[in-house]
């Protein structure tokens, strides 16, 4: 028993390395006749020679001279743009709390003439809003 044991061993030993070796199947490239491009294990015809694969290279791959510059050139105007300081924004003055209620109530006027009304309503409502209207124009530039 432990003879047959070693020489399974022994042989799993053998097997493997050759096994791995194998692993990377033949790639053959074959058009058709009306020009539709396949790819298969087996040659197309009995002179095809099975396509030369590169292994990709794992793991990060530097930037090429052209990716380079760009990623410089990125930066370098987020960096002007963080350097830059924003202008001094001029003061607006404060809105009078009468104005400012004017505006709030046409906004409640037109979503109510947007959502709908009743045909009692109607009339009510555009004039409130021709008034609230005519008071921002005339009070609150």
């Amino acid at each position: 028993m432990r003879a047959f044991t070693c020489l399974a061993v022994s042989a799993v030993f053998l097997v493997v390395p050759f096994s791995a070796a194998s692993a990377r199947a033949n790639v053959y490239r074959c058009v058709s006749p009306g020009g539709q491009v396949s790819y298969q294990q087996f040659p197309c015809h009995s002179d095809d020679a099975p396509i030369k694969l590169r292994d990709p290279g794992s793991g990060w791959s530097p930037l090429r001279p052209g990716e380079r510059a760009l990623l410089d050139s990125y930066r370098k105007e987020a960096a002007e743009r963080r350097r830059k300081r924003p202008t001094a924004q001029k003061k607006v003055p404060k809105e009078s709390p009468a104005c400012w209620n004017r505006r709030k109530q046409l906004e409640a006027v037109r979503a109510k003439l947007r959502r709908g009304y009743t045909l009692n309503e109607s009339d009510k409502l555009h004039r409130k809003r021709n008034n609230y209207e005519d008071y921002l124009r005339q009070f609150c530039s």
